[in-house]
């Protein structure tokens, strides 16, 4: 017996809706520090619980002091 496959539809996409959400997030971050800043602080997010999940938590606080430390101790 043959199986025939369907292919699942695409939500239908609000093109308005997305563009604004865009322009919103293009007026939050108009420097590339901002854009730096905000992937920062989602990697930092991600570290936290990533190393939660290894069942090796660490509180956000404590990860930032522990990369201020690594930072001043690292020389050009």
């Amino acid at each position: 017996m043959m199986q025939t496959m369907t292919t699942q539809k695409s939500p239908v996409l609000d093109l308005d809706a997305l563009n604004a959400r865009l322009r919103r997030w293009q007026g939050r971050h108009d420097t590339w520090q901002k854009v730096a800043a905000d992937h920062r602080k989602v990697l930092l997010e991600r570290v936290v619980q990533s190393m939660t999940f290894e069942n090796e938590p660490v509180s956000m606080e404590r990860l930032r002091k522990l990369l201020r430390r690594a930072k001043r101790t690292v020389k050009p």
